[in-house]
């Protein structure tokens, strides 16, 4: 390389000395050149004579050039072949130093991992954790030791215990100290493998801080070399000139290389030095344990020799104990012989008396022998006597129920002759079962009690206080649909024989008025039982009577009447005076559809249900928001007489009284629960006038109340069934249900009479 730059340098110096030369060559051409223009300006100037030999000179220093300049191409290729080669071997010289280091940074990290398992072990060796243990068992020792000295202690301080007790506890010391002997001998044995576990890893430490010396001295070599070898690498490229600026930038690179990969090696110079540092506390670290290792000796020393001492103690303590108790032992003897000898004597003074007392001992227990059996004769009989009162009053009992029941059942029907002439509203009561409450609807215990053997009464807790009311009827809630249509039965089917009867549901929303009313597909209610009565009773009649039947639907949403048969439910009707002059109301462009069977009737019902309005509310998944009314009308002609009759009966089903509050009604809802609460409040006026007998009775106060002025005038038969809820969280509903089921049944409506047509009977 050295002496291909001094090549370079000599060619560069004939390069040099060439290009004066034909700097001087192209001054004398441009001097000849001045000339030939000074002669063609001025004829009479003379030319001088131009020196051939510069001209000749001129052009083989051109092609000389022309030479060198294609030499020179060719070792221009060949240095930039050199360098890419030199570029590639720097690449690849750093590409193994990087890996060398990436090498070396591994072998560091595992060193500095091996350390720090090192110093793990070092401070809390297996070596220093045994020394813990032992000295916390010799502390355990030193305890048995102190436990021992006082149960010696006891035993000096007893004197009244027999010599065979004390030889026991005596063993047993022996025992505890043979045992304290092997503990102490276990733990000594244990103290030794541990020192010598000790040794084992100060050994392998040793050996791994030597390997780890040789190893960064290694490392330290190749480092040397490797900057050598760097160094080598700055002065080629410092001597080697190149005119391609290519060329320089590519060398300025590898330069820019060589110092990372310098300051890099200085990096792993300093965390080798680093771990050098790390190595010497190590060893300081070690040094330490084993002066605490040493000092755990010394005191295990200690302790052994405390030890043997109080051993040696406790064995002379033991013989002393012994001996006084020999002779505690022995005197005890002598007393116990003295006492044996009294304890003889005062036998034989009590063997007779102890004879008497046996004799006495037989006689009582031969007494009291008889007595048991005495005793048990007279259970047995006094048992027959209990048995055969319990029988007797039994059986009085059940003939006491059997009257109660049949003046109950007597009373009953005095009381409905009685509400028959009075035409009373006959009010009945039904409980909700609390099994088919959902938790939408409330959850807590039943708060009424109804009487099994009064089927009239029923008990409310409200407030802390127990209410009693008294009805017509009241159903437990385990009653069925069929037990509830029996009680109503004569009075729908009375409707037949030319009575007006209406039936109405009243109560809070979700308390079972609509399922009392319409029921189930599987489970049907008053409407469709009645239907099915009438029916029955019909065709009973058919050979005799002839019957005509039309049915029509209605339901007062917002205070609106809306007929629900219609094809149109959403046309408003009202309310108008009948105008053949009979007084009665009717409602002008209502639907009234005559029905020729049961199977059209249920067809009919299903239209209407389909039509009402109903909506969820928080009260009731399923509340109805309108009054529904069922109108049927029948016409009976008696065959022999002619005679005619007209029988109505109206089903209603109140919409539920309900708290805004609770139901959570809102918007719509809200305007639709304002208006019930109002046909409701007007329905209550109008019972509180009849029940005064008030020549007014506000019936147009609402619609509702309206509507059911044929039903609720005189001469009709009526039934209220109110539905009650048995939750605690209903209760004050409950009570106002049930106040206004009383207030209902003191209302006369005088006796029910009949609508019949003899005019044509007479033509």
């Amino acid at each position: 390389m050295r002496s291909l730059s001094h090549a370079h340098r000599e060619r560069m110096k004939d390069k040099l000395s060439l290009i004066e030369s034909l700097e001087s060559i192209i001054c004398e051409q441009q001097n000849a050149l001045h000339s030939l223009q000074r002669v063609a300006l001025y004829p009479g100037y003379a030319l001088p004579p131009l020196p051939p030999i510069g001209v000749h000179k001129l052009v083989e220093s051109i092609s000389m050039l022309q030479g060198e300049r294609a030499q020179l191409q060719v070792e221009i290729g060949e240095l930039k072949q050199d360098i890419e080669e030199k570029d590639r071997q720097c690449q690849q010289q750093s590409g193994d130093l990087l890996q060398q280091i990436e090498e070396l940074k591994e072998k560091i990290q595992q060193r500095e991992e091996q350390l720090s398992q090192l110093q793990a072990e070092m401070g809390v060796t297996d070596s220093e954790k045994h020394i813990q243990n032992l000295s916390v068992e010799n502390q355990g020792l030193k305890r048995s030791l102190s436990v021992t000295q006082g149960l010696l202690e006891k035993l000096a301080t007893i004197n009244c215990q027999p010599s065979a007790h004390l030889m026991k506890e005596n063993e047993e010391l022996r025992n505890k100290v043979l045992q304290l002997e092997t503990t102490l001998q276990e733990k000594t044995e244990q103290l030794v493998y541990a020192k010598g576990h000790m040794d084992t890893l100060q050994w392998r430490r040793e050996e791994q801080t030597r390997q780890l010396e040789e190893k960064i001295q290694g490392l330290q070599l190749s480092l040397e070399s490797e900057r050598h070898r760097v160094a080598e690498v700055q002065y080629v490229t410092q001597t080697v000139e190149v005119e391609s600026p290519t060329l320089l930038c590519s060398l300025a690179k590898a330069e820019e290389r060589n110092r990372s990969l310098m300051d890099q090696v200085s990096r792993h110079g300093e965390r080798c030095h680093q771990l050098e540092e790390q190595l010497k506390r190590s060893e300081e670290l070690t040094s330490s344990l084993q002066a605490k290792i040493s000092s755990y000796e010394l005191e295990i020393e200690k302790l052994k020799e405390q030890l043997m001492q109080e051993i040696q103690q406790l064995e002379a303590q033991k013989e002393e104990a012994i001996k006084e108790a020999s002779e505690c032992s022995e005197q005890d003897m002598d007393t116990l012989r003295d006492q044996l000898i009294g304890v003889q004597s005062r036998l034989a003074t009590l063997q007779p008396v102890l004879k008497n007392m046996k004799t006495n001992y037989n006689s009582l227990r031969s007494q009291v022998r008889n007595f048991s059996q005495f005793y048990e004769a007279s259970i047995q009989e006094a048992r027959r006597q209990i048995c055969s009162a319990v029988t007797t009053v039994s059986e009085a009992n059940k003939d006491l129920l059997q009257k109660y029941q049949r003046e109950v059942q007597l009373r009953k029907r005095y009381h409905n002759q009685l509400v028959e002439l009075k035409g009373n509203i006959r009010v009945l009561c039904r409980v909700r079962p609390h099994k088919d409450i959902t938790d939408q609807e409330g959850s807590g215990g039943s708060s009424i009690i109804t009487d099994v053997n009064d089927d009239t009464k029923l008990s409310v807790t409200h407030k802390g206080k127990e209410r009693s009311f008294e009805l017509d009827k009241v159903f437990l809630p385990e009653s069925t649909q069929e037990e509830v249509f029996l009680e109503i039965e004569p009075v729908v089917t009375s409707c037949i024989n030319g009575y007006n009867v209406c039936i109405f549901a009243y109560g809070q929303t979700g308390s079972g008025k609509t399922y009392t009313m319409e029921g189930t597909a599987d489970n049907p209610g008053i409407n469709l039982q009645s239907l099915r009565a009438l029916y029955q009773e019909m065709e009973a009649r058919k050979g005799l009577w002839s019957y005509t039947v039309t049915l029509s639907m209605v339901e007062i949403y917002n205070e609106v009447i809306r007929d629900l048969l219609s094809r149109d439910p959403q046309d408003k009707l009202d309310i108008k005076l009948n105008p053949d002059g009979s007084g009665q109301l009717h409602v002008p462009g209502l639907t009234s559809m005559e029905v020729k069977s049961f199977r059209h009737i249920k067809k009919l019902l299903a239209l209407g249900k389909r039509n009402r309005a109903t909506f969820c509310t928080n009260m009731n998944e399923r509340s109805s928001r309108s009054h529904a009314l069922l109108t049927i009308t029948i016409t009976g002609r008696e065959f022999s007489s002619g005679v005619l009759t007209t029988g109505k009966l109206n089903l209603v089903d109140l919409a539920g009284s309900e708290r805004v509050c609770k139901s959570g009604a809102e918007g719509e809802r809200l305007k639709e629960a304002q208006n019930i609460n109002k046909s409701l409040l007007a329905l209550g006026e109008v019972i509180q006038a009849l029940r005064a007998k008030q020549s007014h009775i506000p019936f147009r106060n609402s619609k509702l109340t309206y509507l059911l002025q044929d039903s609720l005038g005189k001469g009709n038969k009526t039934v209220m069934m109110v539905q009650v809820s048995p939750l605690e969280g209903n209760i004050g509903e409950t009570v106002c249900s049930l106040n206004f089921a009383q207030r209902v049944c003191k209302v006369e409506l005088g006796p029910a009479f009949r609508k019949i047509d003899t005019t044509k009977a007479e033509i």
